[in-house]
């Protein structure tokens, strides 16, 4: 009997600790971790203006260079009465990740000598020629994400009104000499969102 017995402990002893490693691996399952880290791509912003990246500074004044024909009687590079001349805006939106909208707005500074200053038409990037409309000087667009192109060239140009419709007599003409003129150029960018 004492070998049955002893048969019996050791079989009840290799029962439970087959029982212990049975519920210690059954245990780790419900105590095991993972460890990852989930690696985000933040969309780029890099818009330029004429070469200026608008994040570090958003005055591009430097980076327009108008540009006067002259003729038989106007020296180049300035502006009289019924000069013509034009300059470039360039939107470059290469580097960026995300679909925008923008505007341009162009008007006459409050402080400027010359209120005659007329925008009459501008070309976009594929040259199309577009005519402003009742001193309506905005131009628009949307560029998405995936756009192929994402750079816009706009050509605008300018004339100083010497018509029947100007504001300025002749007095106000000649008061102007030897004085500049400015333009205001507004460009707001705008992520456009779902």
């Amino acid at each position: 009997m004492k070998i049955s017995r002893k048969i019996k402990f050791f079989i009840a002893l290799f029962s439970l600790l087959y029982c212990i490693s049975l519920i210690q691996s059954t245990y780790a399952k419900y105590v095991s971790s993972a460890n990852a880290n989930a690696n985000l791509t933040i969309a780029r912003w890099d818009i330029l203006i004429n070469t200026q990246d608008v994040k570090e500074n958003s005055d591009f004044t430097n980076t327009i260079t108008p540009v006067f024909d002259g003729n038989a009687n106007t020296a180049a590079n300035v502006i009289a009465p019924t000069s013509t001349g034009y300059f470039d805006l360039t939107l470059n939106g290469t580097n960026t990740d995300v679909s925008y909208n923008y505007t341009i707005t162009i008007t006459n500074d409050a402080t400027s000598t010359v209120t005659d200053l007329i925008l009459t038409k501008y070309t976009d990037t594929l040259n199309v020629e577009h005519t402003f409309v009742d001193n309506n000087y905005v131009i628009t667009n949307q560029v998405a994400y995936n756009a192929t192109n994402k750079v816009d060239t706009y050509r605008i140009y300018l004339t100083w009104n010497d018509d029947a419709t100007n504001t300025m007599d002749n007095a106000a003409d000649t008061a102007t000499a030897n004085t500049t003129t400015k333009l205001n150029v507004v460009v707001n960018i705008k992520q456009i969102a779902n």
